[in-house]
């Protein structure tokens, strides 16, 4: 009878399945991707019917990642919502014959013994002990080697074999704030990089990031810099390596199988290369520094010593630039430079060889844009519109365009060409391997070269001849910092980050900078608390009564001060505070009610973006919050706006066009008349370019332009271009100059429209 019931209970079971499967939306891998730091991510839109299981099946991910980077979903998936996910490999083929054998099994005879246990435990006792005899014989060989040595000391189970006479525990916890330094760690006897980075909650690749060159076996006694990096879970996301198997994670980390199974449930015995694992730790509840023992040798703490100092007090340079660069020589244009003729390369990846020609009929030219050789037609194009307007100005210019696409060869190939010729001025090229090539030859003949795409510091590194127009971080604190200084002087700022190893640097000169540009005290009327005291009362209900009490920035104040007229204003000191994103408690609890609040978020994150909206959002609602979204969150405009209103938002981005400026109008008319379609950023960027650089010729010549790029400015389309005669942070000039400026933007007070703003200026009038 049982056996009968078990069946028909099997056939019911195989008759909903297909009508489950037919209802469930399938899952398709989404296109497209955004970069959160240095690591990639999907931006999935849920659709009716998925559920997160697919998801994290068709993504190769765990439902766990899904929720944490995604914390509303823990409520039940949204039709329309957006999800960040992590991108991965797809699992490799024969991962799926794997499934076919567990199907199979519950349908014979002998998965009824495996199944009557959990389904009748209480009818048939004997079953138990055939249960036991299969799961100890796993088990307890794996858990008494490696787990029971590190059953008594449960919290540090790497220090056990040395450092078990009590030289850690007695230590005071260093306080927070002070752990997130680069302080070094000296590796010890008879551990790896695999323990080191279970102690700290952090893996091995961060590890290895902070650490170029340090290996998974680091020598006794090498101090190692740990990654100012926060982790409040219980387990390290681990990529997994080529060859891995779960066996040899196991021993590399010395984690339990049952563990280990727990955390990663679809994981079968073999793993293969980037596949995402999870390894379980011990909660971190806080951070602390490990001191040397006794018995360590001196050498050791020395070198610790060494690792300590860092450049930054050196690197981080005055809000006033030129007061630390000294007197900055004035150029005076010539009606001489602009009599001359000018010879210029303009060095685009056109891809010429995959159509064989650059003209293009109007009835193809659509279908024509969209194939890799016309991905940068759009900026020779800009370019040619701005070289077109010059000339009707004066300019008298030979242009060379050369197709140089990105290949060392192909550089060498367009050096070929120019050698010999007498250039003024070389635009591009755009990729790193070709304009490396194009550059020593630059610098060997006294030409000025413009990189007029990469972010990357390191282009105008030892080469004085090269220009890089787009901004990096010291043009972004270069920004912000004169927008708080002209702006928000007053303001209770605050920096909010994910703090990551590689930013660390950058967050202390805009730190540095913002406390200079903010006034140190600030002086708030009495009339401001009980405005917001009345605010407070209203909000809890309170009738016509009013709170005893206010909690302004961390500090309790009574209403019967200001309301008696005993207090008629307060000095608030005004530091700027700086936060991880996990410490945004913090910021919350010191948010002011009797002045502006202005919090710049950095990173470009979406994930990072979305939390801290879903956070502040609240907040908002109760406090005068302005949010400085820092860099390049236009593109998540669609999913983040409307809590972005609610914070008076403000863009920063390398991008912007005024599409209600006359210039802006002016040139999409023109470019609709010459190339029969709409321009995009290329076609801005080209033009900006172009007409900078030319024009700075017309006026100061060839041999002074790179000189006198700080005395210039130009009415450009897309951005500002802002440089100084030298870069101020090298001191013996032999390194090339950078834009230092950002385009910031803000919807008007209808938002309506996103307006520019100028750092240099006060935007708020009388506000």
């Amino acid at each position: 009878m049982k056996n009968r019931l078990l069946l028909l209970f099997f056939l019911f079971l195989g008759a909903l399945l297909p009508l489950r499967v037919n209802a469930q939306e399938p899952v398709k891998r989404s296109t497209e991707t955004t970069k959160i730091g240095g690591k990639e991510y999907y931006l999935h839109q849920v659709k009716e019917g998925q559920t997160l299981y697919g998801l994290s099946q068709v993504y190769n991910v765990t439902v766990e990642e899904i929720e944490k980077l995604n914390p509303e979903v823990k409520n039940g998936l949204k039709t329309g919502h957006v999800l960040g996910i992590p991108v991965r490999p797809v699992a490799e083929p024969q991962a799926e014959p794997k499934v076919e054998p567990k199907v199979e099994p519950k349908v014979e005879p002998k998965v009824e013994p495996k199944v009557e246990p959990k389904v009748e435990p209480k009818e048939e006792p004997k079953v138990e002990p055939k249960v036991e005899p299969k799961v100890e014989p796993k088990v307890e060989p794996k858990v008494e080697p490696e787990v029971e040595p590190k059953a008594e000391p449960k919290v540090e189970p790497v220090i056990e074999p040395k450092e078990e006479p009590a030289v850690e525990k007695p230590q005071p916890v260093v306080p927070h704030k002070e752990a997130y330094t680069n302080k070094g760690r000296v590796v010890r006897t008879g551990e790896d990089l695999y323990d080191i980075a279970k102690e700290y909650g952090i893996d091995i690749s961060d590890f290895k990031f902070a650490n170029p060159g340090l290996t998974d076996t680091p020598a006794v006694g090498t101090v190692i810099n740990v990654p100012a990096i926060a982790n409040d879970n219980d387990y390290i996301v681990h990529y997994c390596e080529r060859n891995e198997r779960v066996s040899s994670l196991l021993k590399r980390w010395k984690v339990d199988e049952s563990e280990f199974r727990a955390k990663n449930v679809s994981v079968g015995s073999h793993v293969f290369t980037n596949q995402v694992v999870l390894i379980p730790i011990q909660p971190i509840t806080d951070f602390y520094w490990i001191q040397t023992a006794h018995n360590e040798v001196v050498e050791e703490e020395e070198k610790i010593d060494e690792v300590e100092p860092t450049p930054e007090p050196q690197a981080v340079p005055h809000l006033d630039f030129d007061l630390e660069m000294g007197e900055i020589p004035v150029c005076v244009p010539s009606a001489a430079n602009a009599a001359k003729r000018y010879q210029v390369a303009l060095m685009v990846p056109l891809y010429l060889s995959d159509i064989g020609s650059i003209e293009v009929s109007k009835e193809n030219i659509a279908k024509t844009r969209k194939s890799r050789a016309m991905s940068f037609l759009q900026f020779y194009e800009g370019f040619m519109i701005a070289a077109e307007r010059l000339e009707k100005q004066g300019l008298k210019l030979d242009l060379t365009v050369i197709d140089v696409t990105d290949s060392e060869s192909s550089g060498e190939r367009a050096v070929s060409e120019i050698s010999g010729m007498d250039l003024d001025l070389i635009i591009g090229p755009f990729y790193g391997s070709a304009f490396n090539v194009v550059e020593d030859y630059a610098k060997a003949n006294g030409i000025t070269i413009v990189n007029p795409v990469t972010s990357r510091m390191s282009v105008i590194e030892d080469n004085p001849n090269v220009v890089k127009v787009k901004p990096g971080n010291m043009g972004m604190v270069f920004t912000l910092s004169n927008l708080v200084k002209n702006s928000y002087s007053d303001a209770n700022v605050f920096i909010v980050s994910r703090e990551k190893a590689e930013d660390s640097l950058f967050l202390s000169q805009l730190e540095h900078h913002l406390n200079l540009a903010v006034n140190s005290e600030v002086t708030v009327s009495g009339d401001a608390f009980l405005q917001y005291a009345r605010n407070e009362s209203e909000r809890m209900e309170m009738g016509n009564h009013i709170v005893p009490t206010v909690d302004v920035e961390g500090q309790t104040y009574s209403t019967d001060d200001f309301q008696n007229g005993g207090t008629e204003q307060v000095v608030i000191d005004n530091p700027v505070k700086r936060y991880a994103y996990s410490e945004i408690g913090q910021v919350k609890s010191q948010l002011s009610g009797v002045r502006d609040n202005v919090i710049i978020a950095y990173g470009n994150d979406n994930v990072f973006a979305t939390q801290m909206l879903n956070t502040l959002t609240r907040q908002a609602e109760r406090f005068p919050i302005t949010l400085v979204c820092a860099p390049d969150w236009s593109k998540y405009e669609k999913l983040l706006v409307d809590n972005l209103l609610k914070m008076n938002a403000i863009y920063v981005s390398d991008f912007f066009v005024d599409y209600e400026s006359d210039e802006a109008k002016q040139f999409v008319r023109r470019f609709r008349e010459k190339y029969v379609g709409e321009p995009r950023k290329y076609a801005f960027e080209g033009y900006d370019v172009g007409y900078y650089f030319l024009s700075a010729l017309m006026q100061y010549g060839s041999d002074d332009l790179i000189g006198c790029l700080n005395c210039y400015e130009a009415a450009l389309l897309h951005t500002n271009y802002r440089f100084y005669y030298k870069n101020y942070l090298d001191a013996n000039g032999n390194d090339g100059k950078e834009n230092l400026y950002w385009s910031i933007y803000q919807y008007d007070k209808d938002n309506i429209e996103l307006v520019p703003l100028d750092p240099f200026k006060n935007n708020r009038g009388n506000d």
